[in-house]
C-alpha cells in the first residue's frame, strides 16, 4: 500500500464508511476503488477532488492527500523522450501500471531484458 492508500483508508475508516459507501459516493466500482487503496492503480486528480469532497477534507487533510496522490501518481510513470512514439507511451504506462501485479520471473526476465539495453 502507498503513502495515498494509507491515508485514504484511514480518512475513510475515520468516517466509518466501508468501501463500498465511498465507492458509490463517487460512483465508481468498489474493486476499483480497492485497487487505487491498495495501491495497485494509480488515482487521477479529478478523482483525488471528488475524494476530498465526499469525506469533507479541508485545510491540511485536502493538502496532505494532494500530496500522496501526486507522490503516487510518480511512482506509476515512466518519463520518455519528447520524441517517443505514441506505442511506446503506451508500453510504458501499462508496463508502470502494472509492474506490481508481475511474478517475480517476469520482473527477473524484464531486469535482464533491461541490463542487456544498457551494455548496448
Amino acid at each position: 500500500m502507498n503513502q495515498f492508500g494509507k491515508l485514504l483508508r484511514q480518512e475513510r475508516k475515520e468516517r466509518q464508511m466501508t468501501l463500498g459507501d465511498l465507492a458509490k459516493k463517487l460512483g465508481m466500482s468498489v474493486p476499483y476503488l480497492s485497487q487505487i487503496e491498495t495501491g495497485i492503480k494509480a488515482v487521477q486528480e479529478d478523482l483525488v477532488e471528488k475524494i476530498v469532497r465526499e469525506l469533507g477534507l479541508i485545510g491540511d487533510d485536502a493538502n496532505k492527500i494532494h500530496r500522496a496522490a501526486a507522490l503516487t501518481r510518480s511512482m506509476f510513470s515512466i518519463r520518455l523522450a519528447g520524441n517517443a512514439k505514441a506505442e511506446d507511451r503506451v508500453l510504458a504506462a501499462s508496463l508502470a501500471s502494472g509492474f506490481a501485479r508481475l511474478s517475480p520471473e517476469r520482473k527477473e526476465e524484464l531486469r535482464r531484458i533491461m541490463e542487456d539495453v544498457t551494455r548496448g
